[in-house]
């Protein structure tokens, strides 16, 4: 397996007077799983589709390797594609595989060998018809390992899977990128592949938000305490005197407060004679660090003003 970089320079997509795609860089290595994460819409499949020659950029680049999908010796040797939707119903797995084998130049044995990579030697003969999104997904992967490429672009392919398929997901892009191989995989859920990525690129409105390792991003998760009284009024006045514009009111009687220890929380609220029933360390989560790199804060929460 032979070592590809992907890399996105300066890459715009306009249908008209839509942005989907904005001056987007980065790249994924080998040797690791990138997650290229973003919310629906935030042009994660535009750029996929450019990345593999489905769709034409309006400026900038997308290379493997160092060059276009289209400038590729035998494509689909190098790159190995998955999107939604491109199944056959009447057809088994089987023959699925089959009618893409030509277009890579692999007979009916490699066929066999894509299914069971997969976990689907018993499904071979079975009609796409009648798959779970699950078992999509697996096909999915199979018809883009078919051509053995040196990297995989995957969209939204851990959609659908349950915790058992989550966790063989995991383990086979794990397997692949060991052995040198690339991994770009899109989701709009962090949460969905956080224990299977090395590194994230986030986007949102076309535009990247951050690029980095997994590590580094939960490294950017603030920590924060949630605290509870049964004096939500005294509650609402001790957050906006002691902390304005750190403090979120979740519901009637609890506060969240980021930036801030229990213990300096608690002393205030003792200080305050804040009548006090909860008082905990619970800082950002993962999630919650890509819901603020990507989103607005949710409307059903209420910021206590300065």
């Amino acid at each position: 397996m032979q070592s590809r970089t992907i890399e996105v320079d300066s890459l715009t997509k306009r249908y008209g007077a839509i942005t989907a795609v904005d001056d987007l860089s980065f790249s994924a290595q080998p040797g690791r799983v990138t997650g290229f994460l973003g919310p629906n819409g935030a042009g994660k499949s535009t750029t996929l589709r450019i990345l593999v020659g489905l769709v034409s950029a309006t400026s900038g680049t997308a290379h493997i390797g160092g060059a276009s999908y289209a400038k590729q010796h035998r494509p689909g040797t190098i790159v190995g594609a998955h999107f939604e939707g491109a199944f056959h119903p009447g057809r088994t797995a089987f023959q699925h595989l089959r009618a893409y084998a030509p277009l890579v130049d692999v007979d009916d044995a490699r066929c066999h060998e894509a299914l069971a990579s997969v976990g689907m030697t018993d499904a071979a003969h079975r009609r796409v018809g009648g798959f779970s999104l699950g078992m999509r997904q697996r096909l999915g992967l199979a018809t883009a390992l078919l051509g053995r490429p040196d990297v995989l672009v995957l969209d939204e392919s851990a959609n659908g899977l349950d915790p058992a398929g989550i966790k063989w997901l995991r383990s086979f892009l794990r397997s692949f990128a060991d052995a040198g191989g690339t991994v770009l995989l899109s989701s709009h859920l962090l949460s969905e592949v956080q224990q299977t990525v090395d590194d994230v690129v986030v986007i949102a409105n076309g535009a990247l938000r951050h690029q980095s390792s997994l590590e580094e991003l939960r490294a950017l998760a603030e920590p924060g305490v949630v605290l509870k009284s049964p004096r939500a009024d005294a509650l609402a006045d001790f957050a906006r005197t002691r902390f304005p514009g750190t403090a979120t009111i979740e519901r009637e009687g609890q506060v969240r407060i980021l930036g801030a220890s229990a213990a300096e929380v608690g002393a205030y609220a003792f200080a305050d004679g804040l009548e006090i029933h909860g008082l905990d360390e619970t800082g950002e989560s993962l999630e919650d660090v890509f819901l603020r790199l990507t989103e607005s804060p949710a409307t059903t929460e209420t910021e206590v003003a300065a």
